[in-house]
């Protein structure tokens, strides 16, 4: 073979494995995530762009059991009381700094200290009263009480480790230079709501253990760019500017399955599911009749059929069937039934006295203010539920704003509004009714300011409790007293319906849905 052969081979072999300037542009709709910063981060999003640069101790695969991350091995002592992990050898973050006991510390204090203000990070490792570095590659962590599922906890992207060399130094004030994780890529460029930029990372060689490889990846260059129209983003796509996209519209998704230049993927997600919050406190929705109309107005199945085609299952509790622990009693507490709806709010004093179609009692209208995020996984299906409202006299006035003001706006204690759209992608079910459900959370994200001293004990038993029947008792529970209370209103399963140019192969889904292109690999024409 001629030297000239050989040459072509070889560049021929370097643009399949990725090293040779590969790109990988992707474009999603939500430009208003709130941060990259793990410790901080709230947005599902951010753990999207977080999984690329960073590690978790632990990583749980699609089979459910859990593989080694930053961590090689632990151990559970004490019912989960006192957990000891002996650490990956030979890793550094992208700045040369070692990963090591004391590293692992330092993140866990960064996350506790309340001037950091970390929302969910934090309650992964809140019990902690003691951390001990046994030596360079050994921590002991000790818990005030048993946490058994701190594993599936830390296994979340959003837990991920950054360098505590670069973000203690205070001359660090942009993101690439204060995020410096272990993972596969690093995070060279961040303009907000514009596009950011990761960089493969050399000398990258512990992925898990249930991907296709394990070593540095295959594509050099990933950029994510912002595109909230749902229609521009499609048309990104198809005209080749972008290779991948999030939210595919319903409409699009069998034309799009049929072109041979592209693929759709879809995940049924588990968590959350995408559930219109009732304000218990805030009139009117602080009646259990309206809570129960509400419910009994909106067809959340015409929903899923008119407007996601299908993409987007309906939802009949506050947690998706996905997810575990799911209870399928929820499925049949409130069936489509205007006229029951119609009954409740008469039984409750709301009548139309003139003939306005709205409903009134002691002088006051029947208005529910209701607030989203933009675009049309949104927004339209808040227009359909609008219409319902209306049939049986409930005015939803909807406002729409970014993602973070409607977080912020309906969950702080004294909140305007009597609902918010939101859910949540996870695999740990506990937590997440902790993060929905418990007295902790009202302020935060605690949407329907409701909580009992019944419901608090019941989730500090599926957090706590080593018997996995004691556990799914009490989480059954806890979702069956959600639903009497109807303390939401249940709309769609959240999914991921992905747009894939079809040069690019390798695009997977981690258990919690977050999309992952650690595996992908671009064929060049």
């Amino acid at each position: 073979m001629g030297k000239k052969a050989v040459v072509v081979g070889l560049v021929a072999l370097l643009w399949f494995v990725g090293v040779v300037g590969s790109t990988l542009t992707i474009a999603i709709r939500n430009w208003d995530y709130d941060t990259l910063d793990p410790h901080i981060s709230t947005f599902t999003q951010s753990m999207w762009m977080i999984n690329m640069f960073t590690d978790t101790l632990v990583r749980i695969g699609p089979d459910g059991k859990f593989y080694p991350g930053l961590a090689q091995s632990w151990e559970a002592l004490e019912g989960g009381k006192v957990w000891i992990f002996h650490l990956r050898p030979g890793v550094k973050f992208h700045d040369g700094t070692p990963w090591n006991a004391d590293a692992l510390i330092e993140n866990f204090r960064r996350v506790l200290d309340p001037e950091t203000k970390s929302l969910r990070f934090i309650d992964k490792i809140r019990g902690i009263e003691a951390m001990e570095a046994l030596d360079p590659l050994t921590v002991k962590l000790v818990f005030k009480e048993p946490t058994p599922g701190f594993l599936l906890s830390i296994s979340e992207p959003i837990c991920g480790f950054l360098s505590p060399t670069a973000f203690k130094d205070p001359a660090n004030t942009k993101s690439p230079d204060k995020l410096k994780g272990t993972g596969p890529w690093i995070l060279t460029e961040e303009v907000y709501q514009q596009r950011v930029i990761f960089k493969a990372n050399p000398d990258y060689k512990w992925g898990p253990d249930f991907m296709d490889h394990q070593g540095v990846p295959f594509v050099d260059t990933v950029v994510w760019r912002f595109i909230p129209e749902d229609e521009t983003r499609l048309t990104a796509l198809m005209t080749g500017e972008v290779d991948v996209i999030d939210e595919v519209p319903p409409t699009q998704v069998e034309t799009l399955k049929s072109d041979p230049d592209f693929n759709v993927l879809i995940y049924i997600k588990p968590g959350v599911a995408q559930v219109y919050h009732l304000n218990a406190q805030l009139p009117p929705t602080n009646e259990l009749a309206v809570r129960q109309a509400v419910n009994y107005a909106i067809d959340q199945k015409t929903i899923s059929e008119v407007i996601f085609h299908g993409t987007r299952p309906p939802a009949y509790g506050l947690f998706m069937p996905a997810s575990p622990y799911y209870n399928p009693e929820v499925e049949s507490m409130y069936p489509y039934n205007p006229e029951k709806a119609k009954e409740l709010l008469e039984a409750a004093g709301w009548v139309d006295t003139d003939g306005d179609g709205i409903r009134e009692k002691n002088g006051r209208k029947l208005v529910i203010n209701f607030i989203t995020y933009p675009g049309f996984v949104a927004e339209a299906p808040a227009e359909m539920a609008q219409a319902m409202l209306r049939e049986v006299g409930i005015q939803m006035d909807i406002t729409v704003t970014t993602g973070s003001a409607m977080m912020e706006q309906c969950g702080m204690v004294d909140s305007a509004y009597n609902s918010c759209l939101c859910g949540d992608s996870a695999v740990d079910t506990a937590m997440e009714a902790y993060y929905f459900c418990h007295s902790d959370m009202i302020g935060v994200f605690n949407f329907s300011h409701y909580a009992t001293p019944k419901l608090d004990a019941l989730i500090e038993t599926a957090l706590r409790t080593l018997d996995e029947n004691e556990k799914q008792e009490a989480l059954f529970k806890i979702q069956k007293i959600w639903m009497e209370q109807a303390l939401c209103k249940p709309t769609v399963c959240a999914s991921m319906v992905l747009g894939v140019t079809s040069k690019v192969d390798g695009v997977k889904f981690l258990l919690d849905g977050t999309p992952t292109f650690y595996d992908v690999r671009i064929q060049e024409p």
